[in-house]
């Protein structure tokens, strides 16, 4: 919550060039006393400036918060090994509160300043670093992260024979992957540039999976909220793969359009999926070995009743794989923010 609040006062602050106290309150929804007690760390850690003496006090921000990053910025490129550096070029990005995009060890200054500004940075690229060890634990030597044995663990009749990731969803302290981020801000702010950079970055693994499975046909798992944007959409039009593409729709089975992101149960989840994703043409060649896509693999329900429903049809017979952008490796929390 503090570090909530703190990252939507720079936000404000940011957007309205100056503010006084009362106008965060207002804004934030929060009391007199608990505003000032953050703008009072703002100030003292130089991230904002005071200016003017009471009644009438504004608070900016301060031209020493940027400063003091570009210190910290060249001081860990002088500190930091070159094998650490390049750790965090390819896999760290901070995305701002006002929605500038810093990746690298640009994001990472900014992030350690905002959630863990006490401890030396050294020590944190260090933390880093172990945890992309460990997600290469998962990983196997084609690039793709194996999930199937978490799949087996949550589902007792199996309708996929692998389940992959591009990458894993968080990290503990860190929390969301430079993909994760990319996917949650492509849907929500329906970012087709954003789309494009994910379709770079997953297009070459996609297709060795096609190529070391010998894939026949691709399925996108349709999406559930209406979006001008449909990510789903954009991504294949972006991934623009020759397979034939199986023809998935997502119907609406009430009377609202139910995401699975707001479903607490893999039971719930089910059944949504079972009652919601359908194969639109019951022509639909009997393909057998079938890639099917999608972007998060929460608990694993759509990419399950998908596969069901595909293999009754006897499509997938021979293979199916599901892949997805981002997955959770440890079990199968729900994945509320996509």
């Amino acid at each position: 919550m503090t570090t909530d609040t703190r990252e939507k006062i720079i936000a404000y602050i940011t957007e309205k060039q100056q503010v006084r106290a009362h106008d965060l309150a207002r804004y934030l929804g929060i009391g007199a006393s608990a505003v000032h007690r953050q703008l009072k760390r703002l100030v003292e850690d130089d991230t904002l400036q005071k200016v003017g003496k009471p009644p009438l006090v504004f608070y900016i921000l301060s031209p020493k918060a940027d400063q003091k990053r570009e210190d910290l910025i060249a001081k860990l490129q002088y500190d930091l090994p070159t094998k650490s550096l390049k750790v965090l070029t390819d896999n760290f990005l901070s995305i701002t509160p006002d929605g500038k995009i810093l990746p690298g060890l640009q994001g990472f200054v900014y992030w350690a300043q905002v959630y863990h500004k006490n401890i030396p940075l050294v020590d944190v690229v260090k933390k880093y670093e172990e945890n992309i060890v460990q997600k290469r634990t998962y990983g196997i030597p084609q690039g793709w992260i194996d999930a199937t044995k978490k799949l087996k663990e949550t589902f007792d009749t199996q309708y996929i024979d692998h389940l992959l990731f591009a990458d894993i969803y968080s990290y503990p302290l860190f929390g969301r992957t430079k993909l994760a981020k990319l996917v949650m801000y492509a849907k929500q702010l329906e970012q087709k540039a954003m789309i494009d950079e994910i379709s770079r970055l997953v297009k070459p693994m996609i297709e060795k999976i096609i190529k070391t499975y010998h894939i026949d046909a691709i399925g996108y798992v349709p999406p559930t909220v209406p979006r001008t944007v449909q990510f789903m959409d954009e991504l294949a039009s972006q991934l623009h793969l020759s397979l034939p593409h199986i023809n998935l729709v997502k119907v609406l089975a009430g009377d609202i359009p139910v995401p699975q992101k707001t479903l607490t149960r893999l039971s719930e989840r089910q059944l949504n999926a079972q009652r919601t994703i359908y194969v639109k043409d019951n022509k639909t060649p009997l393909y057998k070995r079938v890639l099917l896509i999608d972007d998060v693999a929460g608990s694993g329900a759509s990419f399950h009743e998908t596969a069901k429903k595909l293999r009754t049809a006897d499509i997938g017979k021979e293979l199916m794989i599901a892949f997805a952008l981002v997955g959770n490796i440890k079990g199968y929390d729900v994945v509320r923010e996509m």
